[in-house]
């Protein structure tokens, strides 16, 4: 990981826009709301083994799946066409993906039930308040455990393990166990073996 994700952290809305105001283009307001109204209008009411389907709107909506994850009815994505979704990934229940900044979800890896992934901050040491924003990357074959809280700009690293109700405010390093708030190094797993 030569570039940590919270590297790229930026200002959303760079200059001149009001403090209160939306920092996103009306069409891409519109195309959230839409995906949101198609979501629960399509997904929210499917029982689980109708995750293709899901995937299928998802896709229609940007974003770039590959393989087959598995993505629960009633999480809530924020923005499909800013996440990708590689084979096996899973979403668990009640999931928030708060995606301004992006999202990667890698092989395997799995987001347990309520969590909230956490792309978007305030810069807090400007009057305004503008809005910030980072991608957030899970590595393959990783596991973030249930009520997690990931912020923004943060890589959870290839097999490592979130312990459940932790905070994750830095990147955690590979095959790594974290718990916490905020999160620290706990333990190490082991590596598994090649598929």
């Amino acid at each position: 990981m030569a570039t940590r994700a919270r590297d790229r952290l930026r200002p959303r809305d760079p200059g001149q826009r009001q403090a209160g105001r939306s920092p996103w283009p009306v069409g891409e307001r519109i195309a959230m709301l839409a995906f949101a109204v198609c979501w629960a209008l399509l997904c929210r009411w499917t029982p689980g083994p109708l995750y293709r389907w899901r995937l299928l709107v998802l896709r229609l909506f940007g974003c770039r799946v590959s393989g087959t994850p598995r993505i629960s009815a009633n999480c809530r994505i924020w923005i499909p066409w800013r996440l990708e979704l590689e084979d096996e990934a899973c979403i668990g229940r009640e999931v928030e993906v708060y995606n301004l900044g992006g999202c990667i979800l890698r092989k395997r890896c799995t987001v347990a039930q309520q969590t909230y992934l956490c792309g978007g901050s305030h810069d807090l040491s400007s009057r305004a308040m503008r809005l910030t924003v980072a991608p957030i990357e899970v590595g393959a074959d990783a596991f973030i455990g249930a009520r997690v809280f990931v912020m923004p700009g943060v890589v959870v690293g290839e097999g490592a393990v979130v312990a459940a109700a932790s905070v994750v405010v830095d990147d955690v390093a590979p095959w790594s166990i974290v718990a916490g708030n905020p999160a620290r190094v706990v333990g190490e797993r082991t590596r598994l073996p090649p598929a």
